[in-house]
């Protein structure tokens, strides 16, 4: 069971990295405008899935102590 929640934090932290959730406003929009709208999408979708992945993996581990 703990392996699904290590999972699940460790998908949140590369959601938040590839989001700019741990950056401050000023260096937030440093980034958006120093890279491509290519390289924004791409960064996103990881954001999405890796957000997707965690959420599931942290589902799992409740189930797992459910049960």
């Amino acid at each position: 069971m703990r392996i699904f929640i290590y999972i699940g934090l460790a998908f949140f932290v590369i959601s938040g990295i590839c989001v700019g959730g741990f950056t401050t406003g000023t260096q937030q929009r440093g980034n958006f405008y120093s890279e491509s709208k290519e390289d924004r999408k791409i960064k996103n979708k990881v954001a999405n899935w890796s957000a997707l992945g965690g959420i599931l993996s942290l589902v799992i581990a409740g189930l797992l102590y459910i049960l």
